[in-house]
């Protein structure tokens, strides 16, 4: 029986509001960010001009030069805090966004960071701590990409550049050694154009101990030389060493993005300021800035990844090798391609077709149906195939919709396994070849997905989509293993194929019947389909089939349903995503643990006691009421401060009696030993709640079986995320995604925004099962600092539980954001790679071809 009316329209308006609700919230969290940002610059501005006033002028200003300005405090001269400050001005809103633009439109460039380095070289005990790219560092205000390279270490590039141009880079120590002295660095960079037997080299020491106004950039450029060749090979060589005599405890020496520039063409120059001149005239020029420099980062992404495709793209000597392997496999499948169509542009139609037929594997058909297209020349092109005998096509008599017409070719298919291939879209010519392979060695695979890119308007291959392997928590949260898609014909057909009433999401809701039916779903991390961007279609913009997303919120609605699951499918946050809010079962009793050493902390020069602040703001915002806090203490106990906010709270304090060196596991295993909650949340004592509906989000996902740890969304005070998720293998053994970014980003494909699955979360705050907990055996001792966190939930997805991060459960996290305030463990780093050195060399939640070097899902060179 349906619902009435008026509780249907009730139901709706609950839904619109809910939804109104949730982009208030992303608003005010975008608000809270941008203010603190706000603030921080207020003071660092605050800090420039008080030094400013209290300069004496030239006499400081020669004293620093002959090397007597030791510290920080010591007052500078006039005309470098004036530069700080003008620096500081131009780095903010409109004046950095136009002098980005300016550059743009002068200038191209190719980024080093965008290559992989042919070689690396280190005294230190690794190459990867001692050698890597640690994201954005500003000094003075400026901003650059910061490539590490620890003294005595060095890394070589072998690039192909154009002759005539320059390369350009800048040397410095990182600003937060500075106040521990470290010392002089000798920076060098040596260029070499072996065809030309041409070379070149710069030096530059820098001392910020000694000398105050080393406290910068220091810009190297080095021209080439001009050559009559489109390109000519070149090697690059950065290093960096100690003089005789000094320290290298704290000798953190950085790049600022090494990177060739050449000067744009004339006539490339007037075309761009023809462009920005028409964005002007239409966009005004706060948009018109914004549009320019979005344009460099767009031109940037899009010449590494056609660097990408030349790289990897099959060549015919490929394809033949990958024929005669396919030819010697034991299992040789057919291979049924499902293609409805209507009124389909000739040209794209032909291209879809003829990808089918150009396919290194021989075994397949392809089975199309017209669904009464109205343009004959839609079917003049499918009449052109009739004679090919692995060409099925089927005519449906009236426009019955893409659901419809992909049954009647799924009618048409006899093959073992189906695939989705759109009528305007094109698989690659090893597509077939590389899925059945995969499907040989792994004979029991129901379903399989790849990556994906899309052909723009011109036909060039852009956006690539590297995704992870079969996540169920991601999915629900949004469609994403799309293209190209397979599944065995009989288990598509028992789940009763496609389902009229969902067009637009026809896929997403066939793959959520399946997923009820299999998990031997299976991921080929490779390029496999284009996607075209035609105008209008869901590839060029999600906003150009609105209907799209009712259909997605339809299918998960059903799916709920199907599965006697207690929850709504809330807005996403963006088109196409998705939030299944589940209700808690219950009311389990949470466990909070907080282990502390029962000390203030130093806050902007304030001693503060950060643990009374993060129990205060539990207490007062936490919506969830069943908890209880155990607190972790030393022997000394805790400040007064913490006692005074646990009155009135459900708590224990366990005192911590260490057995030589401080070891966070034992502390965290005795915490769990005293909880009596069925669920425990481990509880850093710098974090601080501020959305009330942390604990419940957790706990959604905490509830569930399947589910062994969950993670939430920390961010910095200033607005910065600090964790959304931990990625094996990135930066060492591991690494924060997106690490400092700011904290309204969306991530890779919405991966910030919505709840997905990782291989590990950080125990700053980490929800598990009492029960799962125990049954691991809660941390190892052996991990006393670092790593604990991964390795427990390494032996945690060994047990067959998942790992989720949920980002409607945040928090700020008080943490030191400075890059590198201390060394990783050795002993912990051998250790791990000891017992994970297969999962840490290949995550199943990263892409492999995303870089090791990045936390923030770039393109691995």
């Amino acid at each position: 029986m349906s619902a009435p009316p008026e509780t249907l329209r009730a139901d709706a308006a609950v839904a619109a509001a809910d939804a109104l609700l949730q982009a208030a919230r992303h608003r005010l969290q975008a608000a809270r960010a941008e203010i603190a940002a706000l603030e921080q610059e207020r003071r660092a501005l605050q800090d420039e001009l008080a030094l400013m006033e209290s300069s004496t002028g030239r006499r400081a200003y020669l004293r620093a030069r002959a090397g007597v300005l030791r510290t920080a405090r010591v007052a500078r001269h006039p005309l470098w805090t004036a530069g700080s400050v003008a620096r500081k001005a131009a780095s903010l809103g409109p004046l950095r966004t136009a002098r980005t633009a300016f550059h743009y439109l002068r200038r191209r460039a190719f980024p080093l960071r965008l290559a992989a380095p042919a070689a690396k070289f280190t005294n230190q005990p690794s190459d990867v701590d001692a050698i890597r790219w640690i994201g954005r560092v500003s000094i003075r205000s400026r901003l650059h990409e910061a490539l590490l390279c620890h003294p005595d270490s060095g890394v070589e590039y072998r690039v192909s550049a154009a002759p005539g141009g320059r390369f350009v880079t800048a040397c410095a120590i990182v600003p937060h050694a500075w106040a521990h002295g470290p010392g002089p660095i000798d920076f060098r960079v040596e260029i070499e154009i072996p065809s030309l037997g041409w070379q070149a080299a710069a030096e530059r020491r820098v001392d910020t101990t000694h000398r105050y106004t080393h406290r910068r950039w220091h810009p190297v450029s080095i021209a080439l030389p001009h050559a009559d060749a489109s390109a000519v090979d070149v090697l690059v060589r950065l290093s960096t060493s100690l003089p005789p005599g000094a320290q290298g405890a704290w000798a953190w020496a950085i790049f600022a993005d090494p990177r060739f520039e050449w000067t744009r063409p004339p006539h490339d120059i007037r075309q761009s300021i023809a462009t920005f001149a028409h964005r002007l005239r239409t966009e005004g020029v706060v948009r018109a800035l914004a549009s320019t420099q979005r344009a460099t980062a767009a031109e940037e992404s899009a010449a590494a990844y056609a660097r990408w495709v030349e790289l990897h793209s099959p060549t015919a000597a490929d394809l033949e090798r990958l024929a005669a392997e396919t030819a010697s496999l034991a299992w040789q499948p057919t291979i049924s391609v499902i293609t409805p169509v209507y009124n389909t542009d000739p040209a794209s139609l032909r291209a879809c077709i003829e990808s089918v037929r150009r396919q290194a594997y021989p075994h397949w058909e392809h089975c199309l149906c017209d669904d009464a297209s109205s343009d004959e020349e839609t079917r003049a092109v499918l009449r052109e195939y009739e004679g090919d005998p692995r060409i099925k096509i089927a005519r449906l008599a009236e426009n019955s919709g893409i659901s419809a017409a992909s049954n009647a070719a799924l009618a048409l298919a006899t093959g073992d396994y189906v695939a989705l291939l759109d009528h305007d879209d094109e698989i690659t010519p090893d597509a077939l070849a590389e899925i059945v392979r995969a499907l040989n060695a792994a004979r029991d695979t129901d379903v399989l997905y790849s990556d994906e890119d899309k052909l723009d308007l011109r036909g060039r291959r852009c956006d690539a989509f590297f995704k992870p392997d079969w996540s169920p928590e991601h999915f629900l949260h949004c469609m994403y293993t799309c293209h190209v898609f397979v599944a065995r014909r009989d288990l598509v057909v028992a789940a009763g194929g496609f389902r009229k009433g969902y067009e637009g999401a026809q896929d997403y809701d066939l793959m959520l019947r399946l997923m009820e039916r299999t998990s031997r779903i299976g991921h080929i991390p490779k390029v496999l389909y284009h996607w075209r961007k035609l105008v209008g279609s869901t590839a060029s913009a999600q906003q150009a089939k609105p209907w799209a997303q009712d259909a997605g919120r339809l299918a998960l609605e059903d799916y709920v349903r199907r599965n006697g699951i207690a929850a709504e499918v809330q807005p996403g946050g963006g088109m196409g995503l998705f939030r299944v809010r589940r209700r808690i079962e219950g009311t389990p009793l949470v466990s909070i643990v907080m282990p502390t050493a029962g000390q203030l902390r130093d806050v902007h020069g304030v001693p503060t006691d950060l643990l009374a602040r993060g129990i205060r703001s539990l207490v007062e915002r936490t919506t969830w009421p069943h908890y209880e806090l155990v607190i972790v203490a030393d022997p000394a106990g805790l400040p007064d401060t913490t006692s005074r906010a646990l009155e009135g709270t459900r708590h224990r304090i366990i005192r911590h009696h260490p057995q030589g060196a401080f070891n966070f596991s034992r502390k965290i295993n005795e915490g769990v030993a005293a909880a009596s909650g069925a669920h425990v949340v481990l509880f850093n004592d710098d974090l601080e709640v501020v959305d009330g509906e942390w604990l419940s989000a957790m706990l959604e996902y905490s509830q569930q079986e399947e589910i062994g740890a969950v993670g939430a969304k920390l961010v910095y005070p200033d607005g910065r995320l600090q964790h959304v998720g931990m990625l094996l293998g990135v930066n060492g053994v591991a690494a924060h995604a997106f690490h400092q970014h700011p904290g309204t980003v969306a991530g890779y494909f919405g991966s910030v925004i919505g709840p997905r699955n990782f291989s590990a979360v950080t125990a700053a705050c980490l929800m598990t099962r009492r029960a799962v907990f125990d049954e691991v055996g809660g941390f190892d001792p052996v991990f006393p600092i670092d790593f604990n966190d991964v390795d427990y939930c390494l032996r945690v997805r060994r047990a067959g539980y998942r790992i989720v991060y949920t980002p409607y459960a945040t928090l700020v996290h008080h943490e030191s954001a400075s890059f590198g305030a201390r060394q990783q463990d050795p002993a912990g780093i051998a250790e791990m790679q000891r017992r994970w050195g297969a999962e840490i060399a290949c995550d199943p939640y990263y892409n492999p071809n995303l870089t090791r070097s990045y936390p923030d899902y770039r393109l691995q060179p």
